[in-house]
């Protein structure tokens, strides 16, 4: 580092530290000590105080990764930068044609989705939901459609500690029997929600990717469960259609 005498060295290290996790999917603290030539204990506090404002997570395994506070600002950077922007329009004209009720989403530390935006239906019956609002991954088509596309080793593992709470008689509770839908997902490459969340309602859901390739959002159709299964197939078509021309115009290149 040049010496610059405006520049906080704590800070200046706490950023990189931050820069190079977010280089990797998680690092340990001698890995991190030993790549930025910084002492195991400043790591350590460094580490501790950006784990207790979330921005880190340590892992059982002691290893650490960006926390959920990104997932927060994630969000509120969308919201003010050209991705969402971008995106919208697609939102709105899904909307028009199909004229049932669009979300996107991103998915927090915790696996629960988070709705970053949405385009109402016009019809009187359709699925209440607020832009910052919570639901849990496992058993929404967005939260899945999220959970199939990060599915590693580590991921299985995680399922089995899940609580799957049983929120309809369709619900999927066994970790095994969702880690098999998950896989599934990740073939045919869109999710739907038959009912496992609430009762009466389907969604179907499909993975926008952004310039790495990495799954960053997902975008659902979700509505009344006669309408929506009569109309599956040109749905699911539109959204996997639409969720592509997104990933493209946010800079995926397949």
């Amino acid at each position: 580092m040049t010496k610059d005498k405006y520049l906080l060295s704590s800070v200046y290290n706490t950023l990189e530290v931050l820069d190079l996790l977010s280089e990797h999917k998680e690092l340990t603290l001698s890995e991190i000590s030993k790549e930025l030539n910084l002492g195991k204990a400043s790591v350590f506090r460094m580490l501790y105080t950006l784990e207790k404002k979330q921005f880190v997570h340590k892992t059982s395994g002691a290893k650490y990764k960006l926390g959920i506070k990104f997932a927060h600002f994630g969000a509120k950077v969308l919201d003010r930068q050209n991705n969402l922007d971008i995106i919208r329009p697609f939102l709105g004209k899904l909307r028009d044609e199909h004229n049932e009720t669009v979300h996107l989403s991103v998915l927090d530390a915790d696996y629960n989705i988070i709705v970053i935006d949405k385009a109402k239906s016009n019809f009187a019956i359709q699925m209440t939901s607020r832009i910052g609002g919570k639901l849990p991954g496992y058993c929404t088509a967005m939260g899945k459609t999220l959970l199939a596309n990060m599915l590693d080793d580590e991921l299985k593992e995680k399922i089995f500690s899940f609580t799957l709470e049983k929120k309809t008689d369709t619900t999927i509770t066994n970790p095994n029997e969702l880690i098999k839908e998950l896989e599934k997902i990740r073939e045919k490459g869109y999710a739907e929600d038959l009912e496992e969340c609430e009762v009466g309602l389907v969604c179907y859901a499909a993975p926008i990717r952004d310039f790495d390739g990495n799954t960053t959002m997902a975008i659902s159709f979700s509505g009344p469960s006669i309408r929506m299964r009569q109309n599956k197939e040109k749905l699911v078509h539109s959204i996997k259609e639409i969720a592509e021309e997104i990933s493209k115009k946010i800079g995926y290149i397949r």
